[in-house]
């Protein structure tokens, strides 16, 4: 059995790896490439995920990367929304989301959904986006994302809202109830119509076409295509275990294989409970630059979809056993924030319902949630009250301190380190 010490030390290797500790990329385009594809169903925790491994920690640089055709969303993996390059998107699709079109089939049929309706849609959303379509509804990218893309991608740039667009297809006689609008819009992104690329003016990202979006989309035959998935993703998220890139990836095992055989020379095999983490040799480098003492020291509020946390096909390297499943209240698939520190989870957070009249000091009367602690023991487990600092323009959208639910009552010292980790939150 593995311990506690071996955990934190894989955990802490993935720090960084995916440079929340140490040397960050230098732009929201970097680390999306360096991560290959981010969790991205919770719109904002992935602008802040993505903030939070570059240099400015800006999330306004992450959406001007999406306005500049930098990244992209789609679901190309595991049937959830996800964060990819935009070069990247055509062949990703290809190898991981594609092939499992055709087991949908049963359930498309079910809904009374035919291949017709699928083609009519297809037409009407080709005509709608393409240049000189009707009714387009550009919101921000016509102007911003399109300008900065060049003169000529400015009248080819077009991006629909998701309401804009389904009422295009209910116009022209495609219904949307029971499930036919998410189906369809699911449908057109996986088989790479279709992408969710910039920003509209109400923050929402817009649709845009593939084809006209993406400028230099890159084309891998299955083979290289596996290859580059285990190598970016062993790069940015080891120590990981083939069953891990199995699960994020849902390759087949074999492809895994032959992938980390071809990277073999520049990885470093560490095993626990009889299973071997492969961990580029360059990560190892980074971390004894950095130090121990640095990254035991490191102290982070992460989004709840966080890599750290759904890279890989278990948690418990970061998230204490005694706590996995508070992680996901009730299995109903919405993970919540996390707290950690020195590479192991120390709490959960999440925003505040108000301001706190005493800004710059810990509310009083806060509890700590105890292992095995129940409602009744404690009036208000594991809450505390941390007030931020936010700049004049975050306060114009931030009106609440976040509240912590920690597993142990915090000394003096973490607590002033927790009120400066979310103080530094980006914005």
């Amino acid at each position: 059995m593995s311990t506690a010490s071996q955990r934190r030390r894989i955990s802490q290797l993935r720090l960084v790896a995916q440079r929340l500790v140490g040397e960050p990329w230098e732009t929201a385009a970097e680390a999306a490439r360096a991560m290959m594809c981010m969790q991205g169903q919770d719109w904002a925790g992935a602008l802040l995920s993505l903030a939070l491994r570059t240099r400015a920690r800006s999330v306004g640089s992450v959406r001007e990367a999406f306005d500049a055709g930098l990244i992209v969303r789609s679901w190309p993996q595991r049937g959830t929304l996800h964060v990819v390059p935009a070069e990247d998107i055509g062949w990703y699709l290809k190898l991981t989301a594609q092939p499992r079109l055709m087991g949908q089939e049963k359930r498309r049929m079910d809904r009374g959904i035919t291949a017709h309706h699928i083609d009519k849609v297809r037409d009407l959303t080709v005509t709608l986006l393409h240049v000189g379509g009707p009714g387009r509804e550009a919101g921000r990218s016509g102007e911003k994302a399109g300008g900065s893309r060049g003169s000529d991608d400015v009248e080819r740039a077009h991006g629909v809202s998701r309401d804009a667009l389904i009422a295009c297809w209910e116009e022209n006689g495609v219904p949307s109830g029971n499930g036919w609008g998410y189906y369809l819009l699911h449908h057109l992104c996986v088989e790479g119509t279709l992408v969710q690329g910039p920003i509209g003016v109400d923050g929402k990202q817009l649709f845009v076409l593939a084809e006209d979006w993406i400028q230099h989309p890159r084309a891998l035959d299955r083979v290289d295509a596996a290859h580059e998935v285990v190598a970016r993703y062993l790069a940015s998220h080891g120590p990981a275990s083939r069953k891990d890139i199995n699960w994020w990836s849902q390759l087949p095992l074999r492809e895994i294989d032959q992938g980390i055989e071809a990277c073999s020379a520049e990885l470093t095999g560490i095993d626990v409970d009889g299973e071997t983490y492969w961990v580029y040799n360059s990560v190892m480098e980074r971390a004894e630059a950095i130090g121990s003492a640095t990254l035991s020291r490191s102290l982070l509020a992460l989004p709840g979809f966080d890599e750290l946390i759904l890279g890989y096909g278990s948690r418990w390297m970061t998230i204490p056993a005694e706590h996995a499943q508070d992680l996901v209240p009730g299995n109903n698939g919405v993970f919540r924030k996390s707290i950690i520190q020195g590479g192991t989870a120390v709490g959960f957070w999440r925003p505040g319902a108000t301001k706190p009249a005493n800004a710059g000091k810990l509310a009083d009367g806060r509890g700590f949630r105890e292992p095995g602690a129940t409602k009744q023991a404690q009036a208000k487990p594991g809450k505390m009250a941390v007030p931020t600092a936010p700049s004049e323009s975050a306060q114009k959208s931030i009106s609440a301190t976040p509240v912590l639910e920690l597993f142990k009552e915090p000394s003096p010292a973490l607590s002033r380190r927790l009120e400066n980790t979310f103080a530094r939150l980006p914005i």
